[in-house]
């Protein structure tokens, strides 16, 4: 199913309803002169209805499915990014420790750490 066609049952089902429930709040008011103009008003009134349930469904849907995921993704590429960082400040260090061994003098600066790691994440 193609994602604009996931709720449109919903959609569907919403317009039935509201055109149902604005004829019920204006049965006091049909007569035989009226009754085509008053028909046509709630209709168009239950499409507004039905058009803001798809605004608000789809919305919601948005919020739900695809905010996390891209929560998700910006942490992978922050972590990655750390990593990146980590990495080469491991190279950095190696290439001071090793100059430093070339050049006979000691070196007493620590290894990098990096940040703190729980359950292997």
């Amino acid at each position: 199913m193609r994602e604009g066609q996931k709720f449109w049952v919903i959609y569907y089902l919403i317009y039935v309803i509201s055109c149902m429930v604005f004829l019920a709040l204006q049965r006091e008011a049909f007569n035989a002169d009226n009754w085509i103009y008053l028909l046509a008003a709630i209709c168009g009134a239950a499409i507004g209805v039905a058009l803001l349930s798809v605004i608000f469904v789809e919305g919601l849907a948005y919020m739900v499915l695809f905010v996390p995921a891209r929560i998700k993704k910006l942490k992978d590429q922050g972590r990655e990014e750390g990593q990146q960082e980590l990495q080469q400040q491991w190279l950095d260090w190696n290439e001071r420790r090793l100059a430093a061994e070339r050049e006979g003098q000691p070196f007493t600066e620590p290894p990098p750490t990096g940040p703190q790691r729980s359950n292997g994440k």
